[in-house]
């Protein structure tokens, strides 16, 4: 049975368990699976039990797939190799005196905070994809303006869901003109779901070494 996600769902396969992500809920659904049940391929999931199949459709996550369209969706960016945090502690000097467009940056990143209280996960991730751009990275400027953020981070008023965390770092870092790619990840057994920021390879906001353990869902 040939199946496809609905827009608002997402999805990843760890092993045989898969595990569904549906924006407009703010849910994560995981479902374990024997061997050779489901085979996902991007926004594309085939299973030759129509019972789990007709289950699916019934639970919303996914639909009928006629095959006549191509994939649309963009699939997350691959668990990072490299932590910012240990290329600022390499780097040799470089800029990063605090400037005006940093403040503002900073004001920018205060009212996105207050903002995400109000606004439900589909906004949230809305926003920032709306602002997302595939040019050419400037690794440097970015890690001059992580080094301010690093600087100012201990005086804001961040909690310790990372969600909150990385959309306020992310709205500082759009501020600036970074694009920053805000990836969703999900590890089983014991379950657990987190967010990131990530540019190629770096990991801005987090560990690469810890974040390896955590298949990418989405990236936004």
């Amino acid at each position: 049975m040939r199946l496809k996600l609905t827009e608002p769902v997402h999805a990843v396969m760890i092993d045989t368990d898969l595990v569904f992500l549906d924006i407009d809920a703010d849910a994560y659904f995981c479902l374990p699976l024997p061997q050779g049940l489901a085979r996902l391929d991007g926004e594309r999931l085939e299973t030759p039990d129509p019972v789990l199949g007709k289950e699916l459709v019934a639970a919303g996550l996914a639909q009928a797939d006629p095959m006549r369209e191509p994939p649309m969706r963009r699939p997350p960016p691959a668990p990072p190799s490299r932590t910012a945090r240990r290329l600022l502690e390499r780097a040799e000097g470089g800029d990063v005196r605090l400037r005006v467009a940093h403040l503002k940056a900073l004001a920018a990143a205060v009212r996105a905070a207050l903002s995400s209280r109000k606004r439900t996960f589909r906004q949230l991730i809305a926003a920032h994809t709306h602002e997302a751009a595939h040019g050419a990275v400037d690794m440097d400027r970015l890690l001059s303006d992580l080094a301010i953020w690093r600087r100012l981070a201990p005086w804001l008023p961040l909690d310790g869901v990372c969600l909150f965390r990385s959309g306020m770092l992310a709205a500082f870092l759009r501020a600036l003109g970074h694009r920053p790619t805000w990836v969703f990840g999900v590890r089983t057994w014991p379950f657990q779901a987190h967010c990131w920021l990530q540019v190629e390879d770096v990991a801005l906001d987090d560990e690469a070494e810890r974040l390896c353990a955590f298949a990418p869902i989405l990236g936004a």
